[in-house]
């Protein structure tokens, strides 16, 4: 018989291998979910809009929604290992840790819950590196607003994390008059605005001595100008900050103001999540740590997941799975099969413990 740790590297690898970009066709990956779950006995239904589109599924009531998505980011080049490959316990590629390891696991865990006949949920969207629509669209169903605790399967290398910070892109824009670079005095250089203006912010730009409770700043593009020989008439930087509880937009954006003043540029809000908290001293929290062990941290991370899309439907929420942040995005991405094994029995476990409280 095939051991639990032979199956998770199958599956693993058949999810690695089917490409989920922003700019794939999602369809074969919803497919092939769908098809494992049809197997199972369960019910999968699609939520969201067809380029978006999120696959919920419970059995029984009450249950434990397990949540994860299936897209990836783009899988970039220098890496040394192929798609899908197996070096001792890690399987390379693009997805392996963000997060197709924890969405393995809940595939796994399901057959051992539907087999047990213990309540739970599952969910499984397909834009959380981009527009996080599907997770919004699912966050309406039964499966998420009934669930005792939303468990989001994200690498977290099995910390309990109950809090994550808001997130807010925006882009600040300057506008100059072109002209012949020879002539500088006919024209107002775009360029040269914005590079005072950003200045002013570099305090905020600082690096925060506790990323996840401090706001961070980052100015991450800036275009502007067309030749070499011509003066910039406008120039636009975009701007990443993640900011903790106790803030929100508009006092972040106050922040930025109070440094450069009201006028000679325009902000655009590009996209905004609220930062997420789940008390700690919960039933659901305490039950998952219990599991962990006295070594598990309940802590809090400065990233976003589809947690702020549940944190209307569902009050207690919570991110803990396999694999370390760390590798995420990053080039040689990996995941230890071991620890999908063992996210597997956590899952398990905790769903069959929160169905008996």
């Amino acid at each position: 018989m095939i051991s639990l740790k032979e199956k998770a590297a199958e599956v693993l690898t058949d999810l690695v291998l089917i490409k989920s970009t922003s700019e794939d066709d999602m369809g074969p990956m919803v497919d092939y979910v769908t098809r494992r779950l049809k197997r199972i006995g369960l019910n999968p239904k699609l939520y969201g809009d067809k380029k978006h589109p999120a696959i919920v599924t419970q059995h029984g009531k009450g249950g434990v929604a397990l949540s994860g998505h299936l897209d990836t980011v783009p899988h970039g080049t220098g890496w040394k290992y192929d798609e899908g490959q197996s070096v001792g316990n890690k399987i390379y590629g693009r997805g392996t840790c963000d997060m197709k390891g924890g969405c393995t696991a809940m595939l796994l865990a399901a057959e051992e819950l539907f087999a047990a006949n213990v309540p739970f949920s599952l969910c499984f969207s397909t834009d959380e590196e981009t527009t996080m629509i599907g997770a919004g669209a699912a966050a309406k169903s039964k499966a998420i607003r009934d669930a005792p605790a939303v468990v989001i399967t994200e690498p977290t290398d099995f910390d309990i994390v109950v809090k994550e910070k808001g997130l807010l892109h925006f882009n600040i824009v300057t506008k100059g008059v072109a002209a012949h670079a020879s002539m500088p005095h006919l024209g107002d250089n775009a360029i040269a605005k914005m590079v005072r203006l950003l200045a002013k912010t570099e305090d905020l730009q600082r690096m925060p001595k506790n990323p996840s409770n401090e706001l961070s700043f980052c100015v991450n593009t800036i275009k502007g100008g067309t030749r070499i020989n011509v003066i910039p008439d406008e120039c636009v930087v975009e701007i990443d900050v993640r900011y903790p509880p106790d803030m929100n937009t508009q006092k972040v954006l106050g922040e930025v103001r109070r440094r450069v003043g009201n006028k000679g540029y325009k902000i655009n809000i590009i996209h905004e999540l609220d930062p997420v908290e789940t008390d700690p001293k919960s039933r659901a929290v305490a039950t998952l740590k219990q599991l962990m062990g006295p070594s598990a941290r309940v802590t809090s991370v400065p990233y976003a997941t589809e947690m702020v899309m549940f944190k209307d439907a569902n009050k207690t929420l919570m991110v803990c799975g396999p694999g370390e942040s760390d590798v995420c995005h990053c080039n040689d991405e990996y995941i230890d099969v071991r620890e999908i094994v063992k996210a597997v029995d956590l899952y398990v476990a905790y769903c069959t413990l929160m169905a008996d409280g």
